[in-house]
Parts: C-alpha cells; sequence; structure tokens
C-alpha cells in the first residue's frame, strides 16, 4: 500500500460506525474483541439499557425520535414536549466526564481504596474522585430489593444510658462512661 492511500485509509477511520471500529479493533489484534477500551464497555453497557424502548425522562412518553450524538451518546428528542435527552438524563451519571475511567474508578471502590489513591490510580483530581464516589454510590443507596429473602437472626444488644445533656442529673457524672455492667439498659 503506498503512503497517500494509506494516509486516506487512516482518515476513513474516523468515519467508521463503533461496531466497525470493533471489528476492526478484533482483525488487527486477531483476537475476538478482548481489547476493547473503558469507554468503549461503558457505551456498550450504556446501549443495552436503551435497547428495549427508551422512554423520556421528563414526561415519561415513549414517543422518540434520534437527535443526533453527543460524546459518542445517542441523543433522543421526545415528540410530547419536544425536550432531548440521553442515556444517562435523570440519572446520577449525569455530566460526568471520562467515561473510559469509570470502570477502572469502580473497581479501586471495589478494592477499597482511599479517594485519594483513587484519584493517583485513574488519574484524575481528588475533587473528581470524591463527587464520582458519592454519584456511584447513589443509586444503589436510593434502590432496595422488592423482597427479602432467607433467615434472619435477631441477637440482643447492651445500651449504656447516657444522660449527655441533662442538667439534671439523678447520679453523678463520670469521666468516661466505661462497659455496661447489666443486658439492656443499664443504670450501673
Amino acid at each position: 500500500m503506498e503512503t497517500t492511500e494509506f494516509v486516506n485509509w487512516l482518515k476513513s477511520i474516523k468515519r467508521l460506525s463503533r461496531s466497525q471500529r470493533d471489528k476492526l479493533r478484533e482483525k488487527i489484534n486477531g483476537k475476538a474483541g478482548k481489547e476493547k477500551t473503558g469507554n468503549d464497555v461503558v457505551l456498550t453497557l450504556i446501549k443495552q439499557r436503551l435497547n428495549n424502548k427508551p422512554v423520556c425522562p421528563h414526561c415519561k412518553e415513549t414517543e422518540l425520535y434520534r437527535w443526533g450524538k453527543s460524546n459518542e451518546l445517542q441523543r433522543y428528542r421526545c415528540r410530547q414536549c419536544n425536550r432531548t435527552f440521553n442515556a444517562f438524563t435523570g440519572t446520577p451519571l449525569a455530566r460526568l466526564r471520562h467515561k473510559d475511567k469509570w470502570l477502572k474508578f469502580e473497581q479501586t471502590m471495589n478494592d477499597g481504596l482511599s479517594l485519594r489513591k483513587s484519584a493517583s490510580v485513574c488519574g484524575i483530581a481528588v475533587n473528581t474522585s470524591f463527587k464520582w464516589r458519592h454519584r456511584f454510590l447513589q443509586l444503589p443507596a436510593t434502590t432496595q430489593s422488592d423482597e427479602v429473602g432467607g433467615k434472619a437472626e435477631v441477637n440482643e444488644t447492651n445500651f449504656m444510658s447516657s444522660f449527655k445533656g441533662y442538667h439534671h442529673l439523678p447520679k453523678t457524672p463520670q469521666k468516661n462512661a466505661g462497659n455496661a455492667a447489666k443486658r439492656n439498659f443499664s443504670k450501673k
């Protein structure tokens, strides 16, 4: 292949669709799609979420049409309210940048790394790390299981009596509370 032909071929890569780029990557690597970037994986997961009929997050209408792409994400426009949205609109991930680093950051969260260590591993600022951690934990905190399964056992718990904040104490205050002498609420 001549140099000019090769340069033209390289320029045409930018016009390829995501699936075409994946196939090209497979051919170059000689593997079946093993070398996907973090951004590709995240976008694939998002597309799977929207495969069943997308719904307008503003008015819950299903009459939509495609409205271009932004940052490699398909945008939609609602026929009812004429507002545009993408897969992240109305979710904790809305307006977050650096999608390619999300999976690595999620792994650092699973490993229990601190904010500073997570930020240095992912190559992001500490403030970004703080924002991401709160956003990533926002959805699991709000969603709860519909049904609790299995067995649960409740054991008794001992609590110390605390008179903190009382002006007229029934006993003289102690410097350190100590351990409960009796079960349940101890009067010590």
